[in-house]
């Protein structure tokens, strides 16, 4: 999942240590846990990657904050030396929010009660750099593009969901999306890279529309690296409850007191973006000039779904003849669709060589084929046989499924293993919703528990934050085995589920140690 900062540690007073590397620089000068980096060489550091910048350099005084203490640390060292400092956080300044109004904006599909932080929309062009977070643009000032020239934070991971200026300005709710095409442009004359996606809606920007955004990004190449569909997810909250409706209400979420109270930073109304009220008898976005073309208002009232099957196979049917073409032309693919296409088509995935940089599989583009073939490798390392019966469960999402029954199936046929695949549906956000990383503790628990114990309950890793530390609603991984009365582990990857296996088969059933206990009584 995207990197999601923890705002409570962004106070503006610079970057908060938390690890300081055995036999490094900083371990040498002393520096500590808790200490505060705040200038290096009498320039503020805004975040990560100020520093990363600043102390490229042979010589360098690093000013830091250590309770009531400033102390100033005179450095002579290689200018490709890290100090070896780790922070607790990348952004050491403000996060950058997002100023759009998208109406499949993940964050107003979700219910009261979670922590604040899940509710703030990030649109970060540094998150971009650093963990490939997606990023639309819109909020650039003329100091951001001049920092991102000056120095080169390449590559820049941009969410487009059109090239045509009318359509993407419904898309991401809001008059004046910009021009995107122009900005895309303007990266390139810096020779900044560009990897793209659209999250594309069925009706809306698919078909005529999709294939149009294509070939204009198309047309950008080298600049653009690379073009992803992925298909909008919808929970049952995205309108209160009720079944999913217009894109217009979709984006008038946004402007409800109950979200403007409930967000970190409030976004300014459609009317306040004009300066005065709406006309009478027209809708806000009517006012903002979402009628400007004759027709045009019609998109706005196409309802808000998920795709058919059907409807996903077209869109592969659609982009793979440009994946063959631009291969044969550029000697890779260019354009993808989402493994989350294929699966809800039920088709299977491409070959690797299809997915060569895989430059977006943090984004569902080539992850399943990946860990498909990671598979084949890693399952040779399964051990032969157990020394005594012990019982596993593998917890998933209803999307990953096929991809995982396989799996689980061999896992069961080593002599002594009993292997169960559990697919937990979703209860919370809805059936819609399928993929794992919105899996919930209290969904999880709730049909995993009647199962009854086992020796090894593996949740995917994608359920947790960043850091592994807790689910969308707020649980570690304790909480949850205490709940299931059953320790639990967390995997991704191939090798992690096999590790996991290997020491499950290593260790002494709880329930064949009591036997023997009392054989032995």
């Amino acid at each position: 999942m995207e990197y999601q900062p923890n705002l409570q540690n962004i106070t503006g007073d610079g970057g908060v240590v938390v690890n300081v590397e055995p036999r490094s620089t900083a371990a040498a000068l002393d520096l500590r846990v808790g200490d505060v980096v705040v200038a290096v060489n009498g320039q503020p550091m805004r975040d990560v990657i100020d520093y990363r910048f600043a102390i490229a350099e042979e010589h360098v005084a690093v000013q830091i904050q250590r309770g009531g203490d400033q102390l100033l640390f005179e450095i002579e060292k290689d200018v490709d030396d890290d100090l070896g400092l780790e922070f607790s956080e990348p952004l050491w300044d403000r996060l950058r929010t997002c100023n759009n109004k998208c109406p499949f904006c993940f964050l107003t599909q979700m219910p009261k009660g979670f922590r604040k932080t899940l509710y703030l929309k990030d649109d970060d062009y540094r998150l971009s750099f650093l963990y490939g977070n997606f990023v639309t643009l819109t909020n650039l000032k003329e100091d951001d593009w001049r920092r991102i020239d000056e120095q080169r934070l390449t590559p820049m991971y941009v969410s487009v969901h059109a090239t045509d200026p009318y359509l993407r300005s419904v898309l991401l709710g809001k008059r004046d999306a910009g021009d995107v095409i122009a900005d895309i442009k303007r990266l390139g004359a810096m020779n900044i890279e560009v990897h793209t996606q659209f999250v594309v809606c069925p009706g809306l920007n698919d078909g005529a529309a999709l294939r149009e955004s294509i070939e204009a990004l198309a047309a950008l190449h080298p600049i653009v690296q690379s073009i992803a569909a992925v298909p909008v997810g919808l929970t049952k909250y995205r309108f209160s409850g009720k079944a999913p409706q217009s894109v217009r209400a979709a984006i008038q979420v946004h402007e409800t007191s109950e979200w403007i109270n409930t967000n970190w930073e409030r976004q300014p109304l459609w009317a306040e973006l004009r300066g005065r009220g709406p006309v009478a008898g027209q809708s806000a976005m009517a006012d903002l000039g979402f009628c400007a073309r004759a027709g045009d208002n019609l998109l706005s009232d196409i309802p808000l779904r998920t795709f058919r099957p059907d409807e996903a196979a077209r869109v592969i049917d659609m982009l793979e003849p440009y994946q063959a073409y631009f291969r044969d032309k550029l000697g890779y693919g260019l354009v993808y669709p989402s493994d989350e296409f294929y699966l809800l088509a039920g088709r299977p995935v491409p070959p690797a060589d299809v997915y060569e940089g895989a430059d977006q599989i943090e984004n569902g583009v080539g992850m399943v084929r990946k860990f498909q073939d990671d598979w084949e490798v890693a399952r040779h390392k399964l051990p032969p046989r157990l020394r005594s019966p012990k019982r596993v469960v593998v917890v998933t999402g209803t999307l990953a499924e096929p991809v995982l029954r396989p799996v689980v199936e061999r896992i069961g046929r080593i002599p002594g293993m009993s292997a169960e695949l559990k697919v937990v549906r979703n209860d919370f956000f809805g059936e819609t919703v399928t993929v794992a990383g919105l899996l919930t503790a209290g969904d999880v628990i709730a049909q995993v528990a009647p199962l009854g114990p086992a020796d090894l309950v593996i949740l995917p890793k994608v359920m947790f934050d960043f850091k592994g530390e807790r689910t969308i609603d707020d649980k570690s991984p304790e909480v949850i085995a205490e709940a299931l009365g059953s320790p639990v582990a967390m995997a991704r990857e191939p090798h992690e589920l096999v590790r996991l296996i290997r020491s499950v088969a290593k260790t002494t059933s709880p329930a064949r140690s009591a036997q023997a206990a009392a054989v032995a009584a």
